[in-house]
């Protein structure tokens, strides 16, 4: 017997039992519901949310009670305790907006405009009977709305640039508004732009009133290009409610050239933001090279108001001087220039001649001056991304400085770090290497470094360590290399014993048999050049050739001035240990001192030799001083040292800097040794400064030295 199998056809599938709820759905559209915990209502636990504000339950006894779906349909509604909801199927919200097209209320929100997709989307809420049933949906709202979608379009796309585009028009426009953009920042001011309704008057006024996509517009576009290619291009009259005829490009250059370099100049006007002011932006490999002073200058178009600010904080007694302060700054910009010098002393000695009243440039405060009138550093890489940036130069080169000298450290190039050198079989050392480290270039500097009996190479952060290291490692190499005929030398020194009784306040005979060595070998090898010239072999053959040559003769020379200085130091020494009456205590404080600094452990290598041989002179000096102050010579002493002393004090406290930073400056050094000059000229007069010096004429030098406002001297010399 055959089992009776029902036909497959005749089985309700889910695709068929769902046709049959949307056909349901039509005549039941009062009893859908929600269930209200998937809106976050706060109503009770498995309550549905009904059309009309309904509030309902699902029958206990259904077959979907316990899935409580989101959305369901019922064929009744009883009420009993609670209302139930009875003969229940799950349904879809999209069903219901289907079958309720003509009852459901569409609301839309936040109308705006997608570049992406290049058209005005919003979202849109659909509600039955106040039942929601879509809460927010993507939808395009152009057809909704053509008037205000046309709006967004022309706003966002155009006027603001929200636009994937490379057409010509739209790279004109924004190149234009950027240039208006561009001197409003550099005048600091923001009334020459027109508004953003002025610029979408100029392409509504353009663009047909269908248009309100971005395939539309470009269709468009294609054919009302062909009859007039520019019509979508704006003038400086469509962007600029006045010419703005004082933004120059003299007074508003875009680049300053300094030392044959250009580097750009961009302007922000963005009070608070760091970058606001101008920026300069300065290559890694220069940041080393170029001066300070310049960039203090800022541009023509800005010192008027960086005048003024300056004048503004001079002392009141001072400041009533220059009234109205605006018209003084305006007229010391016209007529003062960076070639004047630091711009602080330019504005002293012009207000000065203004009023017949001294005033100096310690009497401003750049300190207080805004950002926005100094100058803001940015320093790129060789890819040019900024590695740093800031407004002091100073603490730029310091920063960089320390990256330099970790990157070394970390990870030394091959190349040049080896040990256990004695002779030269590495090549040529450039001056000057190229490092890539962590996406940006650092500067390198190649010496020889001194490593007891051998020599080793090295990779410096700086010029100023490099040729230091430099020189002693030369050193080294000749003495390796003379071996034997060189220990002669050392053994034959004239006088040592003597020289060492000298030295015994200062340090050990040791101590000083390694200075009187390194002393002669300096003197027999960079006579007639530096040390940072010798960077082949080839070069060093031939200043070792001419040091062997001049050994001896070099010996004998230090041996002698060592004998001459350290003779003359341990009479003062004595002299100056003594008692002395307390009315004396400053000036005997003073010439100990100005000892102390003279000579010291390494005076006889870290002295330039021109200076080494003025030593005896400059000690005679402090004798003739010590003499003619016990002569009843207290008033004018303290008179002198009273002159002499600010200028001491100053090089001491930036050259003690200088030092805690690893930074080098022979233009500071050789103010240094003009103060020893002035010294001999005021406190000795009879043994003739070598110099013209003048108390006037070292401060005008220091002057100099300064980088402009609020700048120090902490400016590494290459």
């Amino acid at each position: 017997m055959n089992s009776i199998v029902p036909h497959a056809a005749n089985e309700i599938t889910p695709r068929k039992q769902d046709a049959i709820h949307r056909a349901l759905l039509t005549g039941l559209l009062g009893n859908v519901g929600a269930r209200a915990s998937d809106k976050g209502n706060a109503g009770e636990r498995g309550e549905y949310d009904g059309v009309r504000g309904k509030k309902f339950h699902l029958f206990p006894g259904s077959t979907i009670f316990r899935a409580r779906p989101p959305w369901v349909m019922a064929a009744e509604l009883v009420e009993t305790s609670r209302v139930y909801a009875r003969t229940l199927a799950e349904v879809r919200p999209g069903w219901i907006e289907r079958a309720a097209a003509h009852l459901v209320k569409r609301e839309w929100a936040d109308p705006h405009w997608r570049p992406d997709l290049g058209r005005v989307l919003a979202f849109e809420r659909v509600t039955l009977h106040g039942l929601t049933l879509i809460a927010r949906r993507k939808i395009h709202y152009g057809p909704i709305d053509p008037k205000l979608s046309r709006e967004i379009f022309i706003h966002h796309a155009l006027v603001l640039g929200e636009y994937d585009t490379d057409a010509s028009y739209f790279r004109h426009n924004r190149d234009q508004v950027e240039q208006v953009q561009q001197m409003e920042a550099k005048a600091r001011r923001q009334d020459v732009l027109v508004d953003p309704q002025a610029r979408f008057a100029f392409y509504d006024a353009r663009i047909p009133r269908r248009i309100y996509t971005a395939q539309e517009f470009e269709k468009w576009r294609h054919v009302a290009e062909k009859q007039n290619p520019r019509i979508l291009f704006m003038s400086r009259d469509d962007l600029m409610l006045h010419p703005a005829l004082g933004v120059t490009q003299e007074l508003y250059p875009d680049s300053i050239a300094i030392g044959g370099m250009h580097f750009p100049l961009e302007y922000r006007f963005e009070p608070g933001d760091r970058a606001d002011g101008i920026t300069v932006t300065i290559p890694l490999g220069a940041i080393d090279e170029i001066p300070g002073e310049p960039f203090a200058w800022l541009v023509a178009g800005f010192r008027s108001e960086m005048f003024l600010a300056l004048i503004r904080t001079l002392p009141k007694t001072l400041r009533v001087k220059f009234v109205p302060a605006r018209r003084v700054a305006a007229a010391a910009a016209r007529q003062l220039q960076p070639c004047d010098g630091p711009p602080l002393d330019a504005l002293a000695r012009y207000l000065g001649k203004t009023s017949g009243e001294p005033v100096r440039r310690e009497d401003f405060q750049p300190g207080m001056l805004p950002d926005y009138l100094r100058m803001n550093f940015r320093v790129v890489d060789g890819a040019g991304n900024e590695v740093v940036a800031g407004r002091d130069l100073g603490v730029i080169r310091r920063q960089l400085g320390l990256r330099a000298r970790d990157s070394f450290a970390a990870n030394p190039p091959p190349q040049y770090h080896r040990d256990g050198l004695t002779t030269w079989d590495f090549g040529e050392l450039p001056r000057r290497v190229e490092i890539a480290h962590q996406q940006m270039t650092l500067n390198g500097y190649p010496a020889l470094v001194d490593s007891g009996n051998s020599v080793s190479l090295r990779l410096f952060d700086s010029a100023k360590a490099a040729d230091a290291a430099h020189r002693a490692g030369l050193r080294r190499l000749f003495i390796v290399q003379l071996g034997e005929e060189f220990r002669y030398v050392e053994r034959s020194l004239a006088d040592l014993e003597r020289l060492c009784r000298f030295y015994d306040t200062i340090g050990a005979c040791e101590e000083l048999n390694d200075e009187l060595i390194q002393a002669i070998v300096d003197r027999a090898m960079f006579a007639n050049g530096t040390a940072s010239e010798i960077r082949t072999r080839e070069a060093f053959a031939a200043s070792a050739e001419a040091g062997w040559r001049r050994l001896a003769e070099a010996a004998t020379e230090i041996t002698q001035l060592a004998n001459q200085v350290l003779e003359a130091y341990c009479d003062l020494h004595i002299a100056l240990s003594a008692e002395f009456p307390p009315l004396w205590a400053d000036s005997i404080r003073d010439m100990r001192d100005q000892l102390s600094h003279l000579i010291h452990r390494g005076f006889l290598v870290g002295t330039p030799f021109p200076r080494l041989r003025e030593l005896p002179r400059y000690l005679r000096g402090i004798g003739l001083r010590l003499k003619k102050l016990a002569d009843a010579g207290l008033t004018r002493d303290t008179h002198v040292m009273a002159e002499v002393r600010p200028l001491w004090e100053q090089y001491k406290r930036v050259a003690a800097e200088n030092r805690q930073h690893g930074i080098g400056n022979t233009e500071l050094e050789q103010y240094r040794w003009m103060v020893e000059e002035l010294r001999v000229s005021l406190f000795a007069q009879e043994l003739k400064a070598a110099d013209h010096a003048s108390v006037r004429r070292l401060q005008k030098r220091w002057d100099q030295l300064r980088s402009g406002v609020g700048a120090t001297l902490l400016t590494a010399d290459d």
